[in-house]
C-alpha cells in the first residue's frame, strides 16, 4: 500500500472525532495535519501541551477557600441504573476510576520516580525474613462509623488471595491483635509488597467476611506445595475456591448503601453523573464538599463538556485537533501536564471465533495494521506500540528485551506482502480485489471499540479500513462503555480494543503477563482450565507454554537477568500467537480547567515524573485527596 493511500484511510478514520470540531467553531486544520508525512506521536503533543498558558503550575498560592458549597466535576465511568451495584469484584461495581474516591489504601502507591509506598491506612509496615507484618492507625472508622480492624484487614487479603498471591506465597496469615496482621511467607521476592501493600480496603468484614472465611478455610486445609516449592490448591480446594466464588459474585449490594473506607460515599447518580459527598469518619480534613463524577456517554458529548467546561480536572482523550483548540481557547485558565501510564492499547484478537481463531489470520492482520499512522492521530500523547506484539510497551520491553533479542522475532511492522503471504499459509486467495477462505467465503471481521472513547474511534476506524484497503471483509462496531465488558466476553468480535500489555502499577513484567486473567476471557477469549494451571498450546510450534509455571519463575526472579530470561520466553510466546496486536503505548495530557482548583506540584507543559503524579487520573485524584494536597483557594 503507497503511503498516499494510508493518508486517505487515516483521514477516513480521524473524521468522526475531527467533526465534533465543528460544533464547537473549531477549525479542520488537524485532518491535513494528521495526515503530513512530518507528522510525529511527539509534534502533536507538543503542538497540545506547548500552547502558552498564563498558569504555570498545578499547585496555587493562595488561601484554602471554605469547603462548603465547593464541587469538584471530573470524569468517573459507571453503570447506571438498575444494573450498578457496590460488588468492586463483578462488572457493573466500583471500577478503577470510582475505587481511589470510596475506598482507602493500605498504601497510596507510586513506581516515580522510584518505587515508594506510603502508609495511608497502615501506621506501619515491617518486611524482614520472608515476614510482613502491618499495623493498621488507630480510630480508623467506615463510612457508617464502624472500626476498622484487623478482621476487615484480613477479610480483605482473603477475598483478593489469588490477586495479592498470598494464596500461593504465603504460610500463614495471623491476626496478631485488633490492628494488625502478619503475613509469613514461604520465600522472598521483590513484588509481593506490590500486590499487598498497594491494595484498597473494599470488603468489610461485615458483609464480606463470611465468603472470606470459606477461602481462608481453604487457604489453610486445601493447599500443598508444587514442585517449585509454592502453595497450589488441591483438587478439592479448587472446587471449593470456584463454588465460593460464583456464590461471592452473586452478592450485589446498593452502591449507595455499601459502607466506604474512603473519602467520598456514592450519594446519588443519574443515568450522566454520579454525586459522591463527604464521608463524615474520614481520618484526614477534606477540602471539597462534593465530587461530580460525569460519565462518558459519546465521544461527541465528552468533547463539548470539556470545551464548555463542564470538568475541572480531567484526563480524557480528545482528537488532536480538539486538545490544541481547547488549550488555545482557555489559555487564561487551563494547565496541562503530560502523564506516563506504561500502558498498552491495542486489539486483544477472539482466538475461538473464525477467521481470528487461525494464527496465520492473526499474523495477516498484524502485518496490515500501520500503527505508525494510527499512534500520531488517535489521541496527544500517544506513541508507536511494540511492533513485536510481546505482550508490554516498548518503555518496558526495551528495559528487559535487548535488541539483539528482538531482532530473532517477528517485527510486525506494515508488511503487505508477508500478509497475503500468511493468508496463504491459511489457505485463503485472491479473487479480484478480495480475500476468500478456502470455502470460497470473505468472513466478517468485526472490529470493537468503547465510542465514547476518541482513540479507541480512532483506532477502530482506521484499522478496518486498512483491512477493508487490503481486501479484507472488516466492519468497525462502537459499543456504549457501560455495556462494553459484557460485549467483550461474549466473543462476539473479533478485535476488541483494549490495554493488555500495560504494567502501569509496577513497571514490571508479570504485571503486563498477569493481565491474562484479565483479558484473556475478554477480547481473546482463551479457554481457561475450571481448575490447576495454566496450559496453553503455541499455535506456531504446537507446543504446550507452561504458563502458570512461567509466572511463577518470572514472580520469584530476584534480578534484572533472571527477569530477562524469562521475559524473554514469554515474549517469543506471545510474539508466535499474536493474541494482542499492539498500536499505542499511552501517556495522556491532565487537564485542569478550574484556575482556582490546586493540586500537588507539577509544572505545566512537562511530561511528569513523580509521586502524586502517575497512574490513571483517578488514582491521581485518590492520592491527591488522601495527601490533602487538592483544594480550592479563594
Amino acid at each position: 500500500m503507497k503511503r498516499n493511500k494510508l493518508k486517505g484511510i487515516i483521514a477516513v478514520a480521524i473524521a468522526l472525532t475531527l467533526s465534533i470540531t465543528s460544533l464547537i467553531g473549531c477549525g479542520n486544520q488537524g485532518s491535513g495535519a494528521a495526515t503530513d508525512d512530518n507528522v510525529t506521536s511527539e509534534s502533536i503533543l507538543d503542538s497540545v501541551i506547548s500552547v502558552e498558558t498564563v498558569l504555570k503550575n498545578s499547585k496555587l498560592e493562595g488561601e484554602k477557600a471554605d469547603v462548603s458549597g465547593t464541587v469538584l466535576s471530573t470524569m468517573v465511568s459507571f453503570t447506571p441504573g438498575a444494573a450498578a451495584h457496590g460488588n468492586p469484584l463483578v462488572n457493573g461495581g466500583p471500577d478503577w476510576s470510582m475505587q481511589p474516591l470510596i475506598f482507602d489504601y493500605l498504601c497510596d502507591y507510586s513506581s516515580q520516580p522510584e518505587k515508594t509506598f506510603k502508609p495511608s491506612l497502615l501506621e506501619s509496615y515491617e518486611f524482614e525474613n520472608c515476614v510482613l507484618n502491618m499495623k493498621l492507625k488507630e480510630d480508623l472508622k467506615w463510612s457508617d462509623g464502624s472500626d476498622i480492624t484487623a478482621d476487615d484487614l484480613i477479610t480483605n487479603l482473603f477475598i483478593e488471595m489469588t490477586v495479592n498471591n498470598i494464596a500461593y506465597y504465603a504460610e500463614s496469615v495471623t491476626k496478631m491483635d485488633d490492628l494488625t496482621v502478619e503475613i509469613k511467607y514461604n520465600k522472598d521476592s521483590a513484588l509481593l509488597l506490590d500486590y499487598v501493600l498497594k491494595s484498597p480496603l473494599m470488603y468489610p468484614a461485615e458483609n464480606y467476611g463470611k465468603y472470606a472465611k470459606v477461602f481462608e478455610e481453604q487457604f489453610n486445609t486445601s493447599r500443598e506445595l508444587d514442585e517449585n516449592g509454592n502453595f497450589k490448591f488441591t483438587a478439592e480446594g479448587d472446587t471449593k475456591v470456584a463454588e465460593a466464588t460464583t456464590e461471592l459474585n452473586n452478592y450485589l449490594p446498593d452502591l449507595m448503601s455499601i459502607k466506604c473506607s474512603g473519602a467520598y460515599v456514592p450519594k446519588t447518580m443519574t443515568s450522566a453523573e454520579i454525586i459522591f459527598e463527604q464521608n463524615p469518619n474520614y481520618r484526614v480534613p477534606l477540602y471539597i464538599e462534593k465530587i461530580r463524577g460525569i460519565r462518558p456517554t459519546s465521544t461527541e458529548s465528552n468533547a463539548l463538556a470539556i470545551s464548555n467546561g463542564d470538568y475541572d480536572a480531567e484526563g480524557m482523550g480528545l482528537s488532536p485537533d480538539m486538545a490544541q483548540k481547547v488549550a488555545e481557547n482557555n489559555a487564561d485558565t487551563i494547565r496541562q501536564m503530560v502523564v506516563p501510564e506504561f500502558s498498552s492499547l491495542g486489539f486483544c484478537m477472539n482466538t475461538q471465533t473464525y477467521p481470528t481463531s487461525d494464527v496465520n489470520v492473526r499474523k495477516a492482520i498484524a502485518y496490515i495494521i500501520d500503527s505508525a499512522q494510527i499512534a500520531p492521530v488517535s489521541e496527544p500523547g500517544m506513541v508507536k506500540g511494540d511492533e513485536y506484539a510481546v505482550g508490554l510497551p516498548p518503555s518496558i520491553r526495551d528495559k528487559y528485551l535487548s535488541e539483539e533479542f528482538l531482532s530473532t522475532l517477528d517485527n510486525y511492522d506494515v508488511n503487505l506482502e508477508k500478509a497475503a503471504e500468511c493468508l496463504e499459509a491459511a489457505g485463503w486467495s485472491k479473487k479480484g480485489d478480495k480475500w476468500i477462505d478456502s470455502n470460497g467465503e470473505s468472513p466478517e471481521i468485526i472490529v470493537a471499540g468503547v465510542g465514547e472513547y476518541p482513540a479507541y474511534v480512532v483506532m477502530g476506524e482506521a484499522a478496518a479500513n486498512m483491512l477493508t484497503s487490503f481486501g479484507l471483509n472488516a466492519v468497525f462496531t462502537p459499543k456504549e462503555a457501560a455495556a462494553y465488558n459484557d460485549y467483550a466476553t461474549s466473543g462476539q468480535g473479533h478485535m476488541v480494543i483494549d490495554g493488555f500489555a500495560s504494567a502501569t502499577n509496577t513497571q514490571h513484567p508479570f504485571e503486563a503477563y498477569n493481565g491474562i486473567w484479565w483479558y484473556g476471557q475478554r477480547g481473546m477469549n482463551l479457554i481457561f482450565p475450571d481448575q490447576g494451571k495454566l496450559v496453553w498450546k503455541n499455535d506456531e510450534t504446537g507446543e504446550d507454554f507452561q504458563y502458570s509455571d512461567k509466572m511463577t519463575e518470572l514472580f520469584d526472579a530476584a534480578s534484572d537477568e533472571e527477569i530477562t530470561d524469562v521475559t524473554e520466553e514469554f515474549a517469543q510466546f506471545f510474539n508466535d500467537n499474536v493474541w494482542f496486536i499492539p498500536v499505542t503505548e499511552k501517556y495522556y495530557v491532565f487537564r485542569i480547567h478550574n484556575s482556582k482548583l490546586s493540586m500537588a506540584e507539577a509544572a505545566t507543559g512537562e511530561q511528569l515524573s513523580d509521586f502524586y503524579w502517575s497512574g490513571t487520573t483517578s488514582a491521581i485524584l485518590g492520592k491527591m485527596i488522601r495527601g490533602e494536597e487538592l483544594y480550592y483557594i479563594k
